[in-house]
C-alpha cells in the first residue's frame, strides 16, 4: 500500500493580475513586517509538455512560518499555469508549495496513489519546481520544489 504523509508545506502562492494592489492589500492583512520587495524574474518551464517562457513579477515574503509568493505574469510566449489560471477568470490562491530534497519520490508517490502526473516543471538555478495537477482535487496545485 503506497502512503503520502505530507507533515508540513513551506509555501503559499497567489496569483494576481495587479501586484502593486496586491502588495497593499496582503501588507495591511497580515501585517507583514519590513519592506515588500517586488523583484521581476523569467522563467522557461515545460507545461504539459511543451516549453514556455514568461516574465512575471514576484513577491516572496514570510509571515506565520510560511512563505508567500505572490506573482504576476507580465508576458508570457506559450501557456503556463499562471497565465491559465488568470485567463480562467480566476485569482488567488494558485498552490500550496513543499520544499523536499527528494522531489522524486514523493511525484511518484501521487502517481501511483491518486494518479496525478506533474503538469509542468522548472528551474531557478539549483531549485527544481515541478507542480501536480490536484487542481481538480483539492482546488489548487501541489507544487514540489527540490533543492
Amino acid at each position: 500500500m503506497i502512503s503520502i504523509q505530507i507533515d508540513k508545506f513551506d509555501q503559499i502562492g497567489i496569483v494576481v493580475r495587479d501586484i502593486e494592489k496586491a502588495a497593499k492589500l496582503y501588507r495591511e492583512l497580515f501585517n507583514f513586517k519590513g519592506q515588500i520587495n517586488i523583484v521581476e524574474q523569467d522563467a522557461t518551464v515545460l507545461y504539459k509538455g511543451k516549453e514556455a517562457t514568461f516574465k512575471m513579477l514576484k513577491i516572496m515574503q514570510h509571515f506565520g512560518g510560511k512563505q508567500f509568493e505572490i506573482v504576476e505574469v507580465l508576458e508570457a510566449t506559450g501557456p503556463n499555469l499562471y497565465s491559465e489560471f488568470l485567463k480562467e477568470g480566476k485569482e488567488g490562491l494558485h498552490h500550496l508549495g513543499i520544499y523536499t530534497k527528494e522531489a522524486d519520490k514523493l511525484i511518484e508517490q501521487f502517481k501511483n496513489k491518486f494518479n496525478i502526473d506533474v503538469i509542468q516543471v522548472g528551474k531557478l538555478g539549483k531549485l527544481t519546481f515541478s507542480y501536480l495537477d490536484t487542481i481538480d482535487y483539492l482546488g489548487y496545485y501541489v507544487e514540489i520544489l527540490e533543492f
